[in-house]
């Protein structure tokens, strides 16, 4: 067993599921491959406490699985998946001991859960507050999420067979490049419509696409600090959204790009000038080419700019505001459809305002603005309290998240996004070695970390 929790751990492992994952994509098998990655999944911690291998697993699937157009029923098909997820998952429990530890940001997480649950009392109807999709959300926006994060406080932890923040920094930079392959395979299967040269192609996954690349690209800068050829890395990481034609990428994907070359000018200080010598260069090829990318571009430019591309969103934000009025203390509740005449949400959906500010004053009032307040401080003090060079990396990665969550529903879609911003302030507080807490010093010495 321990020679299979090794190998687990091991890079071989992350091969395999990288080669695996790309059979997926360009076979086209999203929905069987989403099947087999979530029974590995299962199979894996049934044989396993480490998170890590997990971990990958989850991000890797989640990279084709965004495919997946329209495709819950499809997946219904699959319903016998869930009795053997449930009993992998109960021998890992009686493997391994389910043990919950109270983190730093619990107070935070039980203060949303309350909110969330609480969203909309008095005035939602009983048939929109007890919906299937209704009671999904609330709980795994509330209290599931609570009981996910003080599992993993107690389970995730530093290993002596790898390095926790670099393994995982690693991870994330082969998101970057399974993305990547996600894209070219979109562009080379509907090359037919490129007929006056290269453009940007409408699908319906960029927004994901765009978000999951948005939460990598820090990462690829992590790990340029020791092997500075992945800082392009981070710069291709951009350039690939552009190409997700996501209007939310293209504006909040620059921010979290110069966040990240600030950060990394201040703090990397062996690589300064190797730094401002790309930045020079960059910004001198961008307005050499910058027609070039404006015509490349145009798809997506020309829907930023364009009010009816946006006439959803900005519609919501005064609905959101009147649902507060109507009950200022809960909200509407998250499980709330009475804006579908302005936006008609999917089937098993619920109806987004598509703005975490709007999202949290409309659906659960002043408790709502309270608790994620609250939540918002105990993060940052998190951060704080565990001051290193991976976690304000990890952070950086937050901000992005929650910068699409502007103009997407982000932050409330329990999987994967709200799980794993509520693992990265687990991995702040409880993965830190002894040598984590050096990088930031030695770095900003201009030594190797």
């Amino acid at each position: 067993m321990e020679k299979i929790k090794k190998f687990l751990a091991s890079d071989w492992f992350t091969v395999i599921l990288l080669v695996a994952a790309v059979g997926v994509i360009f076979s086209s098998t999203e929905i069987i491959g989403t099947v087999v990655f979530v029974l590995l999944f299962g199979i894996t911690m049934a044989l396993t406490d480490d998170w890590m291998p997990l971990l990958q697993i989850i991000l890797f699937t989640t990279c084709f699985a965004i495919r997946c157009k329209n495709s819950f029923s499809t997946f219904l098909n699959y319903w016998w998946v869930v009795p053997i997820m449930v009993a992998l998952i109960a021998c890992h429990f009686v493997r391994f001991k389910a043990k919950f530890s109270k983190g730093s940001c619990f107070k935070g997480i039980l203060a949303t859960s309350v909110a969330v649950t609480l969203g909309g009392v008095g005035i939602i109807s009983a048939k929109e507050y007890f919906s299937y999709t209704s009671l999904f959300y609330i709980f795994m926006l509330g209290f599931g999420m609570l009981i996910i994060y003080s599992y993993m406080s107690a389970s995730l932890k530093t290993r002596d067979t790898y390095v926790f923040s670099e393994k995982f920094a690693k991870i994330m930079v082969c998101v970057i490049c399974l993305l990547g392959v996600c894209l070219f395979e979109e562009y080379f299967s509907n090359r037919a419509q490129l007929t006056d040269g290269f453009e940007i192609l409408p699908f319906q996954w960029r927004n994901n696409a765009a978000t999951m690349l948005m939460l990598a690209m820090p990462f690829a800068f992590y790990l340029s600090a020791k092997d500075f050829g992945l800082f392009f890395v981070g710069i291709i990481d951009y350039i690939l959204i552009l190409f997700t034609g996501s209007r939310g990428g293209m504006l909040f994907g620059i921010i979290e790009l110069i966040v990240c070359i600030i950060v990394m000018f201040i703090l990397d200080r062996r690589h300064r000038p190797a730094i401002a010598a790309i930045v020079g260069v960059s910004l001198v090829i961008t307005a050499l080419t910058y027609q070039t990318w404006i015509d490349t571009l145009s798809y997506t430019l020309l829907r930023l700019i364009d009010p009816k591309e946006n006439s959803i969103r900005l519609q919501l934000i005064p609905r959101g505001i009147e649902d507060f009025k109507s009950n200022i203390l809960f909200g509407r509740g998250i499980g709330y459809m009475g804006n579908r005449d302005v936006h008609k949400s999917a089937d098993f959906a619920l109806c987004w305002y598509h703005c975490s500010p709007i999202q949290i004053i409309g659906s659960f009032g002043l408790c709502g603005i309270a608790a994620y307040g609250y939540l918002i401080y105990l993060r940052i003090k998190t951060l704080l309290k565990n001051f290193t060079f991976f976690n304000i990396i990890m952070f950086i990665s937050y901000l992005g998240l929650e910068l699409m969550s502007l103009v997407n529903p982000g932050i409330f879609a329990p999987f994967p996004y709200l799980f794993l911003i509520t693992l990265y302030f687990v991995m702040m507080e409880r993965c830190n070695s002894d040598d984590d807490k050096n990088v930031l010093k030695r770095i900003m010495k201009g030594e190797k970390p």
